[in-house]
């Protein structure tokens, strides 16, 4: 499919008498014109800014902002789980590896702490029911029980998952950057880390869910440098119509993004007269990707 555009050019004259028609029309003076429309483009920068909505935009919403929660929720669930979480399944899975490295090890007073820590894991079915219930905590079950677990714990003795628990925000943080550092940020969306759930490192689910609502705390971040964009630039004072255009773009920002403190915003503005008056704008966000913030948008 070809596309073919053409463009018909207006002449420098008729784009200038456009502009001072507009001038006589609005009585709004060029540089007022300058600041509105500038503060105008901060907020579209903050809108079209991650997170945003699948069908582009909203950025400022509820919606947005949940995306960025659930977004950090999934990279940090993509490498670690609450000890407690998932399915049945995926559960048992992780305790059944479990159970065969005390096993390998000869360790029988993990391996009924263990067992006994999960009873839901076997309620309900016949098979493990007769595993467990038969003799369950003594020597000779364990011996019984050894035949089959220990075929597991030589298999599964050097894999990761059998670390002890996580049970504070600093080793919850170490695994959850390292994956990010691996992957070159967000995890998820660079490809990472292609694990089954049952092989994600445990960590107690409390310490798990506070370190992601830690990390949630960032979403917004990036946009909040427009914030700073808008606060330094002048506000127009001569400008026709509602006051409120004295305002654009300034009001009704949530503050799921206000939360950020930054001076990240970048205002540079000149002018000068070289035959006429030339007036000159440029505006920035230095809250990038520094550091993964975008990443954690």
């Amino acid at each position: 499919m070809n596309a073919e555009t053409r463009m018909v050019p207006r002449s420098r004259d008729e784009f200038m008498a456009a502009i001072d028609r507009f001038v006589m029309g609005s009585n709004d003076g060029m540089i007022d014109v300058y600041l509105e429309q500038g503060a105008l483009c901060c907020r579209d920068s903050m809108i079209l800014t991650p997170p945003i909505i699948k069908a582009g935009g909203d950025g400022m919403s509820k919606t947005a902002q949940t995306i960025g929660d659930n977004a950090v929720k999934g990279d940090v669930h993509s490498v670690l789980v609450g000890e407690r979480s998932g399915s049945v399944n995926g559960r048992r899975g992780r305790l059944f590896r479990k159970l065969g490295t005390a096993s390998f090890m000869n360790n029988p007073a993990k391996f009924w702490k263990l067992a006994g820590d999960n009873p839901d894991l076997f309620a309900g079915n016949a098979l493990y029911a007769r595993m467990f219930n038969k003799g369950f905590g003594t020597e000779k079950s364990f011996n019984r029980l050894k035949n089959y677990f220990t075929r597991i714990g030589q298999q599964e003795a050097g894999n990761t998952f059998n670390r002890p628990t996580i049970d504070s925000m600093d080793g919850v943080r170490q695994v959850h950057m390292a994956a990010r550092n691996k992957f070159g940020g967000r995890i998820r969306k660079n490809g990472g880390p292609g694990i089954e759930f049952w092989q994600r490192v445990e960590a107690k689910d409390s310490v798990l869910k506070e370190y992601i609502k830690m990390r949630q705390r960032a979403v917004g971040r990036i946009k909040s440098g427009w914030i700073d964009t808008l606060a330094k630039l002048p506000k127009p004072q001569g400008l026709s119509g509602p006051a409120s255009r004295k305002n654009a773009g300034r009001s009704g920002i949530p503050a799921w993004i206000k939360r950020h403190h930054n001076s990240d915003g970048i205002v540079v503005m000149s002018r000068r007269q070289v035959g006429e008056m030339v007036f000159e704008l440029r505006l920035g966000n230095r809250n990038g990707d520094n550091d993964g913030v975008a990443t954690d948008a």
